[in-house]
């Protein structure tokens, strides 16, 4: 007993010293962004980086200064239009433009030195080909890192829903809302790329099964991964049925906004942001007293053909 007694000690001595080098340590965090397997992968390392600051906003690039100033413009912009809209503080992120072509890498290992869980998150990579020179020679793709995968990214370093599995809807439906208004708000063709996409993804799920139900409390499952505006489009490494989530998700929001309007958005969020790490039940619980409605319920039950009309509807309106 005496021997057990004290290889518990050790043994909780050791998970101690793991976890504080993890939360503190001084190791090197890598985050691996790919969206083409079948090319070399570049090293990026933002330390090495010039670096600029607008806010909460950090920019860092290699020779583009003009281009890094606009990003951070337009980032500017979207944190204070969700901020108002919203309530959401999206607070700091970072962005890391990479030049480079997509003939020449198929992704880049991001490296910098920190604790795992430190904040802000690692920055955003976005890929940036070494010719453009301002943020209108950009193609949608690009437009749509910055004005939707940024301002959703940054969503989940500010609600903290994923302790919760089944909250992944709420918490990643959420996120698409921010970037919807955002990119409706300032560059109608990366909106309507990104909702063509939805729809997309959507509509492959729905002509492979025979109800049109979408559960969104089960079978958008997993972890919350980091993406660029080129995997955001596909969303890689995910089965169609989780891919579709992201448009069911989105719709759900919109149709809250549609039927109660955005404000009950912001007082939902006002709520839940004091509750610290809430449950799925207990963040859909706020979302019925606010409403009426039985949010737990619709959340089990989205239908696909309202959801495809729902996207279409936000792809026809104005700002």
């Amino acid at each position: 007993m005496k021997f057990m007694k004290w290889e518990l000690i050790l043994a909780i001595v050791a998970a101690s010293l793991v976890v504080f080098l993890l939360f503190f340590g001084g190791v090197e965090v890598t985050t691996a962004t790919i969206w083409d397997d079948t090319k070399p992968l570049q090293e990026v390392r933002p330390s090495q980086m010039k670096r600029l600051h607008q806010g909460p906003i950090t920019i860092y690039y290699e020779k583009n200064q003009f281009l890094a100033k606009e990003v951070a413009a337009a980032l500017s912009q979207s944190w204070l239009l969700i901020e108002n809209r919203l309530g959401l503080r999206l607070g700091s992120f970072g962005v890391t433009l990479v030049e480079a072509s997509e003939e020449q890498v198929g992704g880049f290992y991001i490296k910098q030195e920190g604790g795992l869980l430190l904040r802000p998150a690692p920055p955003f990579p976005q890929l940036v080909t070494p010719s453009t020179r301002n943020f209108r020679e950009t193609d949608p793709s690009f437009r749509v890192g910055v004005y939707w995968a940024m301002p959703h990214e940054a969503v989940h370093n500010i609600v903290h829903l994923e302790f919760d599995p089944q909250a992944r809807g709420l918490e990643e439906g959420l996120a698409e809302y921010v970037g919807y208004i955002i990119t409706k708000q300032f560059d109608s063709e990366a909106l309507k790329l990104m909702l063509e996409k939805r729809k997309e993804q959507v509509q492959q799920v729905l002509q492979s099964r025979e109800s049109p139900i979408y559960d969104l409390t089960q079978e958008f499952p997993g972890h919350f991964k980091l993406f660029t505006s080129q995997q955001i489009l596909s969303i890689s490494g995910f089965t169609p049925t989780e891919v579709a989530g992201y448009g069911v998700a989105l719709a759900f929001w919109l149709q809250i906004a549609q039927k109660h309007g955005e404000g009950v958005i912001k007082t939902f969020w006002q709520r839940l942001s004091q509750r610290g790490f809430p449950s799925a039940k207990e963040a859909a619980r706020i979302l019925s007293e606010l409403t009426g409605e039985d949010i737990w319920a619709r959340l089990q039950k989205m239908d696909l053909h309202e959801v495809l009309h729902t996207l279409e509807q936000a792809a026809a309106s104005k700002p």
